[in-house]
């Protein structure tokens, strides 16, 4: 995968708002996979000013899978390609296990696989992956060995021989992937690496690389947009928007506590008269059935529905299939945190196309006419 760096900053401004962080007393953590503060990236000037990352600060611990979310331009990638060392920041400071980003001491701890890799048009994924494994340090026969193993680990024996070039998006992303890992780095950052891929093969490489995070001992800081399968595979997530982070580090139980709706579900037969007399007890402050029969309910008293419950059901001569709390999806969070504290401006693209669509529509029929 070939990098290019970035060179595009301000030094003057770098170095004022550098001075004013040095200024201040930064603890500088080594016991963190990665630690930024205040870090930015502006493109252009004046009117054209564009700040893709307006000063996050950062944490993500040693041996976690760490999601890193946000809508289409928020700075996700452009703030893993600074913490990568492959662009340089306006401002701020960044750390791998204490080790300044884009320092020899931080890269060597590092694994990347960046969002559509680019690969050498004459050289195959097999001679690629020994290739990779020599710029991380290693052995020539321990490179073969490794790639072997995870062009195994990631159903891709079979094209070891082939050109990347060829390959589909998805079996890049993957191959991207064996690069990040396979010198068993202390952190790998990966940018959606599961783009592009089938549903199946997406389950497969996030069971795969969950698996591989516990065996190396790697800290994993992975992006995606399919939020039910990276619910899958992070213990912990934060949120980018506009460049700012809206939701810091947050455990997937201290999410689901933080946004839940508070809401309960139960599943038994008799349904309506189960129903009705829990509203008939006052106990419940919201009550309705689903499509799928399912009681779904919110109470301040929820102590007294777990204590009357059983004689409920008994008087309904009904059987208890399931009663659980109604756990919040990481895709509800992040629709929350975007659209209740930040507006709901990132759907900016389609209010446009709503609010001219006389006009898309007139274009349209004029551009039929003329194919006829």
């Amino acid at each position: 995968m070939i990098i290019m760096t970035d060179m595009s900053f301000n030094p003057i401004e770098s170095y004022k708002i550098d001075e004013e962080l040095e200024e201040k007393e930064i603890e500088v953590k080594e016991e963190l996979a990665i630690q930024t503060i205040g870090l930015k990236k502006y493109f252009g000037r004046g009117y054209n000013l564009v700040k893709a990352v307006d000063g996050i600060n950062l944490e993500v611990k040693e041996g976690e899978v760490h999601g890193y979310l946000g809508p289409n331009g928020a700075g996700k990638t452009t703030s893993m390609l600074m913490i990568a060392g492959t662009i340089r920041p306006t401002a701020g400071k960044g750390y791998i296990f204490g080790k300044p980003i884009g320092t020899p001491a931080a890269n060597k701890q590092l694994g990347v696989a960046i969002a559509n890799p680019k690969f050498w048009k004459t050289m195959s994924a097999y001679k690629y992956l020994i290739y990779m494994g020599q710029l991380h340090g290693l052995e020539k026969t321990l490179s073969k060995e490794r790639a072997k193993e995870f062009l195994h680990i990631l159903e891709m024996t079979q094209h070891g021989h082939r050109l990347p070039v060829a390959f589909s998006t998805g079996m890049k992303a993957k191959l991207a992937v064996a690069q990040a890992l396979m010198h068993h780095p202390r952190l790998a950052i990966l940018d959606e690496s599961t783009a592009g891929l089938d549903p199946e093969s997406r389950f497969k490489l996030v069971n795969t690389i969950k698996e591989l995070a516990e065996i190396l001992g790697t800290s994993i800081f992975v992006s995606g947009h399919i939020l039910t399968e990276i619910e899958k595979l992070v213990s912990r997530v934060t949120i980018i928007v506009k460049g700012k982070i809206g939701l810091q580090g947050i455990t997937l139980k201290e999410m689901r506590k933080e946004f839940s709706t508070g809401q309960f579900s139960l599943e038994c037969s008799n349904p309506e008269q189960v129903m009705q007399d829990l509203f008939n007890m006052g106990v419940t402050s919201q009550i309705f059935m689903d499509h799928n029969n399912v009681i779904i309910f919110t109470s301040e008293f929820i102590d007294s529905v777990y204590a009357w419950l059983p004689e409920i059901l008994k008087r309904n001569g009904a059987v208890l299939q399931r009663f659980a709390p109604i756990e919040v999806t990481l895709e509800e969070v992040f629709i929350n945190v975007i659209s209740k504290r930040y507006g709901s401006d990132f759907l900016f693209e389609e209010a446009i196309l709503a609010e001219h669509q006389d006009e898309r529509r007139s274009i349209f029929n004029r551009l039929g006419r003329r194919t006829k």
